[in-house]
């Protein structure tokens, strides 16, 4: 079997337009470490319409570095050529169904059943794909160049449209050696330093640069460059649809989940397994054990030594529990000092808190370990409505269908449990009553002691919390609200950090929980399944693991995940120098004198992620020279 995890670079262009080669080249060149075993271009020239279509692929091989799986790959008479990042892990599935249609194929590889499901059945291809990918394929008689990526966004894309041009790539970073220019984009920026907010909307920290949505394509016509509206191509039912019982809904979540974790085992390579202790990275150790009993799990962790809310004792039982070969990595303040810059240029755009560090040094423990494929926790808690089991939504969907005698328990029982605030979860309730204009408004915290009013203003952008709108379902608002986690708020980014950190190491991140089958069943069942009637965060989840993983990280009552001791951490990265070549005019005058004192210390007590985020940001900006403009 052919899996591979790889980076993929083109575009479109009139002729003429000068070193396109070069470009693609260069772009290839900025993101090598998602595939050094191999590097592929292809160019496509249409001499009716005087345009060129460029595509190239840098190529990480798991299990085959032969001829049969290089790309970019066309079928034979050329109408069809692929350029793809990511696996389907159904490809065996399709491949029989297709081989049954009278198809035949050359390799074993997923690229080539790929490709031959798209010239047999189009754009609804997506709908049968299972795995993380993102797609460029071009269509030489229809003259359309098509981009796509999987339903969760696990797999990046990033595209810029310059009138004569289009660029494409896997990351920011291989856009920027492509000659895009580095501007930055004040919304993206400002709702980043008020709220912590980013990846929640297709624009980027640069300006005119998007990133393609989850489960999302978006058709390019090759004969004029007009790039079409990106179009949805899945979102699933949050219908309560389901009719069985408790019990029999529980055995088919397992069921599910099992199924997910094996096809995601698939591999000959060495292959280990992200363990941050709590229930989600736990489950899927215990089910590989459960499902493999003589296979060698590694798994590796970050803790922190004296740190209160250090995971080592949780990870400690699971490894003891599933006879697992454990690997651990711990960081020291100076540590982050020595690799921020490294970590920045790495995640390609700013991010939310020095957790992200800790995930980074795990990916690099398991390289050192020789490990090429990981599993990880991903996306558990957005299925399954972990984290403190979203109460406002599960309040909203009781209010409004009358029951008040619910709402009023499930409040008092809620608020029971550690690092839950009973009052600041009433706010929040009540402002989802509120209409979507005013919302924005109800929620708003004081504006940032780091941010020039006056210069927003000139500009018109937005301080208020960014609010999008999205398709809930009276009577189900949690499911609607984690459907939404899982493409719009939260997850997004959480993908991003993690393949960011996983590539910049050359290894795959495989995600178990993102399975469209296992989320659909999830969404349609009753919310207090998910969210129980006691304030139990995931309480479909944690009984249908029950025997896979221990009872006591079953019943858990906190939530800590790759936590780090960020302010002992942040207390180092004060002395970072400023780069008076790439001042930002929205940040209020003499704050970025230094990064310590002033205002500095009033944001750090308006809100302690504030000094993080204005580190991050201009370092950031320094590191890809990127130009805030002017007032």
């Amino acid at each position: 079997m052919l899996m591979r995890v790889c980076g993929v670079a083109g575009g479109w262009s009139r002729e003429g337009v000068p070193a396109d080669a070069d470009r693609l080249r260069a772009g290839l060149a900025a993101i090598a470490h998602r595939g050094p075993d191999d590097v592929g271009e292809f160019v496509w020239h249409d001499p009716s319409s005087r345009v060129r279509v460029d595509l190239g692929l840098v190529r990480l091989a798991i299990l085959d570095l032969s001829p049969a799986g290089h790309q970019p790959m066309s079928l034979p008479g050329g109408r069809f050529t692929i350029s793809y990042n990511g696996e389907i892990t159904n490809y065996i599935e399709l491949r029989e169904e297709l081989a049954g249609q009278g198809e035949t194929f050359v390799s074993d590889g997923d690229t080539e059943v790929l490709l031959k499901a798209w010239a047999r059945w189009g754009i609804s291809t997506l709908d049968r794909l299972e795995g993380m990918f993102a797609i460029s394929i071009l269509d030489t008689h229809l003259r359309t160049l098509t981009l796509a990526r999987d339903p969760y966004g696990i797999k990046p894309l990033f595209y810029q449209d310059s009138g004569d041009h289009v660029r494409f790539n896997s990351e920011l970073k291989g856009l920027l050696a492509s000659g895009v220019t580095p501007k930055l984009d004040w919304q993206t920026a400002v709702d980043y330093l008020q709220w912590g907010s980013y990846d929640h909307t297709e624009r980027t920290f640069l300006d005119g640069v998007r990133q393609l949505r989850p489960a999302h394509y978006l058709v390019i016509d090759t004969v004029t460059g007009h790039v079409g509206e990106p179009v949805r191509y899945w979102w699933p039912s949050v219908e309560a649809t389901y009719t069985g019982s408790y019990p029999d809904a529980t055995d088919a979540v397992r069921s599910l989940f099992l199924d997910s974790v094996n096809r995601n085992l698939r591999s000959d390579v060495p292959l280990g397994i992200a363990l941050s202790g709590g229930i989600d990275s736990s489950a899927i150790v215990g089910a590989a054990r459960y499902l493999h009993p003589e296979l060698p799990i590694n798994t590796f962790s970050f803790i922190a030594p004296g740190f209160a809310r250090s995971e080592h004792e949780w990870i400690a039982r699971v490894v003891s529990a599933t006879d697992a070969i454990s690997h651990t990595v711990q960081a020291a303040p100076g540590d982050l000092e020595r690799d921020i810059d490294d970590l920045i240029l790495t995640q390609g755009e700013p991010f939310g808190s020095t957790s992200i560090y800790a995930q980074y040094r795990v990916f690099q423990l398991a390289r050192q370990q020789g490990v090429t494929v990981t599993l990880d926790g991903q996306g558990g808690d957005e299925i399954f409505a972990g984290y403190s089991g979203y109460p406002a939504q599960r309040m909203h969907t009781l209010i409004e269908t009358g029951h008040f005698a619910r709402a009023s328990s499930f409040a008092r029982h809620w608020a029971t449990w550690p690092d839950r605030n009973r009052n600041a979860m009433i706010i929040e309730t009540a402002g989802r009553f509120a209409p979507s204009s005013l919302r924005g408004r109800i929620i708003r915290k004081r504006q940032s002691p780091l941010l020039d009013a006056t210069a927003l203003r000139d500009r018109g952008i937005s301080t208020l919390f960014p609010i999008i709108d999205v398709d809930e379902v009276r009577g189900r608002r949690l499911p609607s609200h984690l459907r939404t986690t899982l493409s719009r708020y939260g997850l997004p980014a959480l993908l991003r950090h993690a393949d960011r950190n996983s590539m910049r190491f050359s290894i795959e991140s495989r995600v178990p929980f993102l399975d469209r089958a296992l989320s659909e069943f999830v969404l349609s069942l009753p919310e207090d399944w998910l969210v129980g009637p006691d304030g139990t965060s995931k309480r479909i989840l944690r009984d249908a693991v029950s025997g896979l993983v221990p009872e006591a990280i079953i019943n858990r009552r906190d939530k800590v995940g790759f936590e780090t001791p960020e302010q002992d951490w942040l207390e180092r990265l004060g002395a970072l120098p400023n780069d008076p070549d790439h001042p930002v005019p929205f940040l209020r005058p003499g704050l970025t004198d230094t990064l310590t004192g002033g205002l500095t210390e009033d944001a750090i007590r308006w809100n302690p992620r504030s000094h993080w985020r204005l580190i991050n940001l201009r370092r950031w900006m320094t590191l890809n020279h990127v130009d805030a403009g002017g007032k």
